[in-house]
């Protein structure tokens, strides 16, 4: 990686901070200031009261001349503790501003990087895939936020610097002059240690996604690999993964501790030269000499951060610059809009509708008409296109061809999320997720009601089951649904869509783990709602097939294209 790219990195990231945090930031630089002046008057104490205390006169017990000598000690004491108090109260204020905006800033980055993940589509989000998902929220956000956090520390100890600096110079310009030019030179090196950083970032984040994504495989192939005696070869993979994360890991490590030393030795070389200086050199009187050492010493510990925070900040913002490179430029971090009124509708109508995954697979030339209530099947082989159909319909997909229409206006904008905002998709592996069996029933439904509830898991024969659990709806139910069977699983997520009051049932092989008669009862119980939902029943078994009241056929056409087409049967 190049100087550029790195500076790029960290520069993109801090403007999006900056962004966000909009006066909060100026509110909190302000604070750094006055408490930097806080700490900094208070140490200026120092000069009269060692003058007062070793009776050597000096230009700055003039300015207390207005005061009586036998208690110019304990004023010049009292404004020494009150600098301090002042300093005190303005450094707690500075670091809760500092910690909330941090705080602020990186769920702003988790629920953006969501939205935009969202927003952009499911043939997108299909393809970043849960791994990389999880990697995003779970590594690179915090990284990225980290990285502000270093930029805040380092924001901070720069203001200390320059504040001391400026104190300095008022006791012996040689002095702080010299003290500058230290503070350069060190600033030199500690770039040359951050563009390393930068390098070292890239390949964390690259290492980080690849151990995350050799986990999330262990898991899921976990209980095949347990049956098969498989193990290992998992156990290897993911190994490998973590030895490249950690080795880099120690990189950044040794990097790190290597500048933390060398600016320590700096440091007591640099406090060695400025204490010969004043001595030998410029003969300060012992007050100021003490007084102009003491702000010295004050400014090693920022000057450690800023070259620690350099290093961490151009590689953690390396992590930003992952977040952009997959999902590309941010949402702004606006509150998401509650879910639309469902549209009142009476006829769907697809004319000639295609789509191509990619050469030579998809859907094309389908055509059907739903109508409010109606049930239509869809048959077919596999991979003939059949959830590419529904997809389209559910507004996931827009069609490359053909026209898709409800009671004859396309679905755009408002209107589309009315559609939406009507549906119950249920997909072939319905998502059960590791909660209860009310956080089941209740993710993304706005019923509260347990009655309203229970009149659900009714509808698809699963009340008795639970009421059966200890917990009844608080039962939890397992990783992915551990604990309850194939067919109750798939009751769960569809009484999960029922909860929608649907105008719209998607159902793609839904039903698939329940025997005939199961099914049959079930499908007798949700045709007897009122008023029905309409409903879309993707099947490979007649005996499902048999409920609805009409079927589309896909085909694969005999052209070598191998796309499918469809019509109303």
């Amino acid at each position: 990686m190049s100087r550029v790219e790195g500076s790029s990195s960290a520069a993109t990231l801090l403007h999006d901070y900056r962004t966000f945090a909009g006066p909060r930031l100026w509110a909190a630089l302000a604070l750094m200031l006055l408490g930097a002046l806080a700490e900094g008057f208070g140490l200026l104490m120092i000069v009269p009261l060692a003058s007062i205390a070793t009776g050597e006169g000096s230009a700055w017990l003039s300015r207390f001349a207005f005061i009586p000598e036998d208690v110019r000690f304990l004023v010049a004491l009292a404004l020494f503790v009150a600098f301090m108090a002042a300093r005190s109260l303005l450094l707690y204020a500075r670091e809760v501003t500092l910690a909330r905006l941090h705080a602020d800033y990186e769920a702003s980055l988790r629920f953006r990087a969501a939205a935009t993940l969202s927003g952009r589509g499911w043939p997108f989000a299909s393809r970043i895939g849960q791994a990389g998902m999880q990697s995003l929220l779970l590594t690179d956000v915090p990284r990225a936020a980290l990285a502000v956090d270093f930029a805040q520390q380092m924001a901070v100890a720069i203001v200390m610097l320059a504040v001391q600096l400026a104190l300095t110079l008022v006791l012996s310009p040689p002095l702080a002059l010299i003290a500058l030019a230290i503070l350069l030179s060190g600033s030199l090196v500690a770039a040359a240690w951050a563009r390393r950083g930068g390098a070292t970032g890239i390949a964390l984040t690259e290492r980080s996604e690849e151990s995350t994504g050799s986990g999330f495989r262990l898991h899921a192939g976990l209980k095949a690999a347990l049956a098969q005696g498989s193990v290992p070869q998992f156990l290897d993979e993911y190994a490998a993964s973590l030895a490249g994360a950690r080795d880099e890991t120690v990189r950044f490590s040794k990097d790190l501790n290597r500048a933390r030393q060398w600016a320590a030795f700096a440091a007591a070389i640099a406090a060695a030269l400025l204490l010969f200086v004043g001595v030998r050199v410029l003969a300060l009187p012992f007050p100021i000499l003490i007084a102009a050492l003491a702000l010295f010493a004050r400014m090693v510990p920022p000057a450690q951060v800023i070259q620690q925070s350099m290093q961490y900040v151009a590689t953690y913002a390396q992590s930003f610059a992952a977040i952009q490179r997959r999902l590309g430029t941010l949402q702004p971090n606006a509150t998401a809009d509650a879910s639309a009124a469902p549209l009142d509708w009476r006829e769907l109508r697809l004319d000639q509708v295609a789509f191509d995954h990619r050469p030579g697979r998809g859907l094309s030339a389908c055509s059907l008409v739903l109508r409010r209530g109606e049930w239509i099947g869809i048959e077919g082989p596999s991979a003939a296109g059949k959830t590419t159909l529904i997809d389209i319909i559910a507004g996931l997909l827009p069609p490359d061809a053909g026209d898709m229409r409800v009671d004859g206006e396309t679905l755009v904008g408002s209107r589309l999320e009315q559609w939406r905002g009507g549906l119950a998709y249920v997909g072939q592996d319905g998502t059960v997720f590791n909660d209860s069996v009310r956080g089941n029933l209740l993710a993304g439904a706005a019923v509260r009601d347990d009655e309203i509830v229970w009149r659900a898991l009714e509808l698809v024969g699963l009340a008795e089951r639970v009421r059966a659990f200890d917990g009844a709806l608080d039962e939890p139910v397992g990783d992915r649904g551990s604990q309850l069977s194939g067919g109750e699983r798939q009751r769960l997520v569809l009484a999960r869509g029922l909860l929608r009051s649907p105008t719209l049932l998607i159902l793609d092989e839904a039903t698939a783990a329940l025997d005939s008669g199961g099914e049959g009862e079930l499908f007798e119980r949700l045709r007897a709602v009122e008023p029905r939902p309409a409903a879309l029943v993707i099947a490979h078994r007649p005996s499902t097939l048999a409920h609805c009241d009409s079927v589309v056929s896909i085909r694969h056409q005999e052209e070598k294209s191998g796309k499918a087409s469809g019509l109303a049967g």
